[in-house]
């Protein structure tokens, strides 16, 4: 069980790789699901615009209802599937498995939630293997 970086707001959830899916399941019965396509053009979207750099959460369901959010996790799931801030707002779950897998890392910090590349240019074939091994 992991838990998401949100101190007082975090939640408790667990994941699995099914099907070229990864399917998460929080405390509170909340799903999410991202395939594997989708969640390598995250990271090039996140590694195009930040490279190594820290990158926000940025999933505040106003702000991105608005599309007035900052570039960040949440901005580039929404970029994937437009429209759908539900599944945009999930970036606090996969954020948290892409950091288990050695992809991301954590600034530590519960507020002001920031990540970092630090396996960059994934590739399908790498994320199977990260997502297998986590």
């Amino acid at each position: 069980m992991l838990v998401t970086h949100g101190g007082s707001k975090a939640k408790r959830f667990e994941w699995t790789l099914e099907k070229g899916q990864v399917k998460i399941l929080n405390e509170n019965g909340r799903k999410e699901e991202y395939s594997l396509g989708e969640i390598i053009n995250i990271l090039n979207w996140l590694e195009v615009r930040f490279g190594s750099e820290w990158f926000p959460l940025a999933n505040n369901v106003a702000k991105l209802g608005q599309r007035i959010e900052i570039n960040g996790l949440g901005v580039s799931i929404l970029c994937q599937c437009p429209g759908n801030i539900s599944h945009a707002q999930g970036a606090s779950y996969l954020g948290v498995v892409l950091e288990q897998i050695g992809i991301l890392e954590w600034n530590n910090k519960q507020l002001g939630i920031h990540w970092r590349i630090i396996r960059p240019g994934v590739t399908l074939e790498v994320l199977k293997r990260a997502l297998r091994a986590g």
